[in-house]
């Protein structure tokens, strides 16, 4: 299941190789747009109240002083490696957000807990997230296992 989502990851890149714009900075810009090759995302858990469920995540970024703004794209894995029906609706202000090295950026998935609404939970194992400003994927693990595979995304706030 792993190779399958690599290599969907891996495709993007191709993609970006052959001039794909990775990521692009706002004309007069002296900070550099983050690119994906930069922000490694990790999975901080899940929250919930009322019904509604959070998968906490952040992005360190590991490169150069860079900004974004902006949500984060998903899609959702099953255990055999293919791609899921995936809906994310991005909810909130975005502001611009500049990351040193070693810092982070957070951000939620959020959905009603699909007990609520009957459903059976989407059988999601791995994901890939798409920062903003950015075409190539990366590896983000864990899915997320709302109804349907539908959730919502906040915008990216810096964090510590």
């Amino acid at each position: 299941m792993r190779a399958r989502v690599v290599a969907a990851v891996a495709a993007a890149g191709i993609g970006a190789a052959a001039g794909v714009v990775i990521a692009t900075a706002p004309a007069g810009a002296a900070t550099p747009a983050c690119s994906s090759a930069q922000l490694q995302p990790h999975f901080d858990g899940q929250q919930g109240a009322s019904g509604t469920l959070h998968d906490v995540w952040h992005f360190t970024n590991v490169g150069a002083t860079c900004q974004t703004i902006g949500f984060v794209g998903a899609q959702n894995f099953g255990s055999d490696g293919r791609a899921l029906p995936t809906k994310v609706t991005w909810v909130g202000t975005k502001h611009t957000i500049v990351l040193k090295k070693g810092q982070r950026a957070q951000w939620r998935f959020y959905f009603t807990d699909p007990s609520r609404l009957n459903c059976a939970p989407q059988a999601a194992t791995n994901m890939i997230v798409t920062p903003p400003n950015n075409t190539v994927p990366v590896l983000g693990g864990r899915g997320v296992k709302s109804c349907k595979g539908a959730f919502n995304a906040s915008p990216l706030v810096a964090i510590g």
